[in-house]
């Protein structure tokens, strides 16, 4: 998956894997530990992402998001969400896992917090949003500075429900996205 990061003065895109791998990962296959969201909470001190928070910030970027309301007796109902800022990109961190003898792979994950109010009734937690304003001072900036925008975003977040098909990974195609008719 693409990832935008600083490069010099200006910025790079590259593809890297997701999730991000830590670097203590003897295993590439075994995928031990889940590292597809790093809380915003937690992020400065989990072992994983500490020093990536701290010198390796990238914009994931996106055109939205799915999550899975929770409609109790183990039913869920996929829904997906966009921020209307154009562009937008999530927040995210990068390392690179040297392997033995293999070669190195880039990995990122997302950042996350609690939901903004108007998607709280689907999720607890989503994405951290960044609009274009904030891509700078995400990647470059302080991690103080960085810490400072991990909150739920402030814009207008569209949802609606899509189909099943979108929960199966082997599906990729524009049309998962389409509204379906609540019921």
């Amino acid at each position: 998956m693409p990832i935008i990061r600083p490069a010099g003065n200006g910025r790079e895109l590259v593809m890297a894997v997701w999730p991000l791998i830590p670097f203590w990962t003897k295993d590439i296959k075994a995928r031990a530990y889940n590292t597809i969201n790093a809380r915003a909470e937690t992020i400065r001190t989990k072992p994983a992402f500490k020093e990536p928070f701290e010198k390796r910030r990238c914009l994931v970027p996106a055109t939205g998001w799915y999550e899975w309301q929770d409609l109790g007796k183990k039913k869920k109902r996929p829904i997906h969400m966009c921020a209307k800022a154009t562009p937008f990109a999530f927040a995210g961190v990068w390392d690179v896992w040297k392997g033995d003898g293999g070669p190195d792979v880039t990995g990122f994950t997302i950042v996350t917090t609690e939901a903004a109010p108007g998607i709280a009734q689907y999720h607890k937690r989503m994405p951290v949003v960044l609009d274009d304003a904030l891509f700078d001072e995400w990647m470059r900036g302080t991690p103080d500075q960085a810490a400072a925008l991990m909150v739920p975003y402030s814009g207008a977040i569209d949802a609606w429900e899509v189909g099943p098909d979108v929960g199966n990974v082997r599906n990729n195609r524009p049309e998962l996205m389409d509204r379906v008719e609540l019921f």
